[in-house]
């Protein structure tokens, strides 16, 4: 890890106003895992690391509000995955977490769950994106970054429109 890799929570973290949007993303991730079970402050600190790419600790006690002992815990079995992974920040006692995978390996385990809410999540995204681009217009800190997200998630959508038509078509109708 370079120097430049180093993570400052003022750079890292969102604008206040665009916490509320953060928020949304991670709850649409949590309600998407919930349905197949999976550990609800599991899925808040897989989600804020997703979006985030990397975060320390502390950013993740701001962003949850979880317990150092409850984040220690849980990120002890992400880093048993091959998903997450852990590495020193150069010339201090902090370590970075961070999201190793792709957005795919997310969303193909959860293909089915997220079918079914495929459209809504969808026109969701795409509200959201559109006010997110007017806030980069506004110089909003954070926006840029969330709004890429997002994008990248909707490129997924694009891509699964692609794979599954007929499925896609399916939802299509049952949403008119």
């Amino acid at each position: 890890m370079t120097v430049n890799e180093k993570i400052n929570d003022e750079d890292q973290l969102f604008d206040e106003k665009l916490q509320k949007y953060e928020e949304k993303l991670v709850e649409f991730f949590t309600d998407i895992g919930e349905q197949k079970r999976v550990n609800p402050k599991f899925l808040k600190m897989s989600s804020y690391l997703f979006i985030h790419k990397k975060l320390t600790q502390k950013q993740i006690k701001e962003l949850t509000g979880f317990s150092t002992g409850t984040i220690s815990t849980f990120l002890s079995v992400m880093l048993g995955t091959d998903f997450f992974e852990k590495k020193m920040i150069p010339g201090t006692h902090t370590c970075l977490y961070r999201y190793k995978g792709e957005l795919e390996d997310l969303t193909s385990k959860g293909l089915d769950t997220a079918l079914q809410s495929f459209v809504p999540s969808e026109i969701f995204l795409k509200d959201k994106n559109n006010t997110l681009k007017s806030l980069i217009n506004k110089d909003k800190k954070g926006a840029s970054h969330l709004s890429q997200r997002i994008e990248e998630i909707l490129d997924i959508f694009k891509f699964y429109r692609k794979l599954f038509p007929e499925m896609m078509d399916k939802k299509l109708e049952e949403e008119e």
